[in-house]
């Protein structure tokens, strides 16, 4: 069922879509990598479709040299499409701990990037963004969600927690500025839910389960931390002293 659903929203996609750029495939073994050109045109969708070799490993795909996805290559079920959704000059793809026969690999691309319905989340380093973009996220599930196992497994530990964190946040962020210590308060608390949860998120990762929304959580952690410049051992700390400033 996830590999028809995932070709059926290529099929149904595809047609926004301005060129297909092919990559090569062939039969790569740890350490190899596999370099697509793609001129610097807005990459929508990569798909890949590749088998581990006796053991399971691990597909690396970097964009202009930035880790942006991690495939989980098994034996079997081998097709994975994910977003990239940003101007790419080269994909690479880099294969670890087995050898894997690389069955397809294509970008999906735009010649112009058109403005589009919320999707997920856009990096972004203004914080007053993070807490409706989280929002949105989270909601976007609902529908979809609801009656999914992995998804109510996902519900109480980790999406409830930081939805209440993104209304608070949202909520700071509609009457204060980006200078706000409240803005900034309700920000690293979100970031420290995310790295609470980190291991639940990368397990899901692992098994390709909701690998957008896991992506789209710690992206937003990243931007949170970059731009507060505050390290993950730190924030407890950071939070702390926030919160007797605030009178929280």
């Amino acid at each position: 069922m996830k590999k028809i659903l995932v070709l059926l929203s290529l099929v149904l996609s595809t047609s926004l879509f301005a060129e297909t750029i092919q990559g090569q495939t062939g039969r790569y073994c740890p350490g190899s990598t596999v370099d697509m050109y793609t001129d610097g045109a807005y990459v929508e969708r990569v798909l890949i479709s590749a088998e581990g070799i006796r053991r399971d490993g691990f597909i690396k795909v970097y964009a202009d040299g930035e880790l942006v996805f991690n495939v989980g290559v098994p034996g079997y079920d081998p097709d994975y499409s994910f977003r990239i959704r940003r101007n790419v000059n080269t994909i690479t793809l880099k294969f670890e701990r087995t050898c894997s026969r690389l069955l397809d690999f294509k970008a999906f691309t735009q010649t112009t990037h058109k403005q589009r319905p919320y999707l997920g989340y856009s990096p972004t380093l203004n914080t007053l963004s993070w807490g409706s973009q989280l929002l949105a996220i989270i909601n976007s599930l609902g529908v979809e969600g609801y009656g999914i196992p992995a998804y109510q497994a996902l519900w109480n530990p980790v999406l409830l927690p930081l939805k209440k964190l993104a209304i608070a946040h949202a909520t700071k962020a509609a009457v204060y500025d980006e200078r706000s210590l409240e803005v900034a308060y309700y920000s690293l608390r979100i970031a420290q839910e995310i790295e609470k949860n980190k291991q639940v998120l990368d397990d899901y990762l692992s098994g390709n389960y909701y690998d957008e929304l896991v992506i789209d959580l710690l992206t937003i952690c990243e931007d949170i931390l970059e731009a507060y410049d505050v390290k993950r051992r730190n924030l407890p700390r950071e939070i702390e002293e926030l919160a007797e400033i605030i009178d929280l």
